[in-house]
């Protein structure tokens, strides 16, 4: 396999013709192999999936993350090898498009009305029982709990949950609620500022409650 330096490759990319051709090929195989690893290795929920349809999956990230780094090629300023710079585009555009299919036939409309507070609950990543901070969670979750049913628009309430607990990635809640991605986090924004208003008039800081509900 022929090895590019990183102005071979610069230069052939942005060539016409044979070179270009030769780069583009060895470049997307390169990018094939990088999102099929990336996929391989993904939490998202393709478990089930078959090879062909994984393996289509990382020919379909790699094609998109071509074409992102052939229009972003003037941007590559030499700080890294040019392969490891195009592999993040790889990567970036795998774990999306996995994201995006392992949401594909879930329905949230489902999901959205299923939500139920009693049901959800802050995971605690600490193995041994802390009684002192077994209270302490107890007390934010209460105040959490009621600022959340009592204070939060339906809308509010249904991002919150979506996004805390369920792990619903915003461009999906975008789609579901026939909105964007900025008014999707403009309403998770006003629903956490209410819930930091309120701990903060309890005397609960901040960077306490985080590290109350720390995850290992």
């Amino acid at each position: 396999m022929q090895t590019r330096t990183n102005e071979q490759w610069l230069s052939e990319l942005t060539e016409t013709g044979y070179a270009q051709g030769e780069a583009i090929t060895a470049l997307r195989e390169m990018l094939v192999r990088a999102a099929l690893y990336c996929l391989r290795r993904t939490q998202y929920r393709l478990a089930e999936w078959e090879t062909d349809q994984i393996q289509q999956l990382a020919e379909d990230s790699a094609q998109e993350a071509l074409l992102a780094i052939l229009q972003h090629l003037h941007e590559f300023r030499g700080e890294s090898r040019f392969t490891t710079w195009a592999f993040k585009f790889a990567v970036n555009k795998a774990l999306l498009c996995a994201r995006h299919e392992s949401w594909k036939h879930i329905s949230l409309e489902k999901l959205l009305g299923a939500q139920e507070l009693d049901t959800l609950e802050f995971q605690d990543g600490h193995e041994e029982f802390d009684p002192d901070r077994a209270v302490w969670r107890t007390q934010v979750w209460s105040i959490l709990r009621q600022v959340i049913e009592t204070e939060l628009t339906r809308h509010q309430r249904q991002v919150l949950i979506a996004i805390t607990f369920d792990d619903v990635p915003l461009d999906e809640l975008a789609t579901q609620f026939q909105t964007n991605r900025n008014a999707i986090y403009k309403t998770l924004h006003d629903a956490r500022r209410k819930l930091k208003t309120r701990l903060l008039e309890q005397g609960l800081e901040i960077p306490q409650m985080i590290d109350l509900f720390a995850k290992g």
